[in-house]
């Protein structure tokens, strides 16, 4: 069975990034949390609506070839698609963990960094300028 308050027994809270890139080279875990994150997110409900908001802006909806006879096709950042994401993205932060997308863009790639974290990865003055 599911814990759901996992993430809340380890302390975890999560910083959030958007960064764009044009090279193969995505940034580190340890350089992101030397920067003032873009969002601080104190949830995994949190983490999962940002994340739904981020993909509507960003994830283009676009049809792809299902695997497996017979499986036609789908729709990759249609509404389906991005409801079915907010259920699952919220149970993976809900174990405490972070998640890391990644989309083709016309010109370079968008990374979304939700990075899980404790009080001993982050400082408050991070929080503070955040606020």
């Amino acid at each position: 069975m599911h814990d759901f308050d996992q993430w809340h027994r380890l302390g975890k809270h999560w910083h959030a990034y958007v960064e764009q890139r044009g090279g193969n080279v995505p940034s580190t875990r340890a350089d992101r949390l030397r920067r003032v994150p873009d969002h601080v997110l104190s949830s995994p409900r949190a983490v999962a609506e940002w994340l739904y908001r981020m993909k509507r802006v960003y994830l283009p909806a676009e049809p792809v070839k299902l695997l497996g006879a017979g499986a036609g096709w789908g729709t990759v950042g249609d509404d389906r698609h991005l409801e079915r994401d907010l259920f699952e993205d919220e149970l993976v932060a809900s174990y405490g963990d972070s998640i890391y997308l990644s989309f083709a863009c016309e010109h370079d790639r968008l990374d979304l960094w939700v990075e899980a974290v404790t009080a001993e990865d982050c400082s408050e003055v991070l929080h503070q300028e955040q606020e």
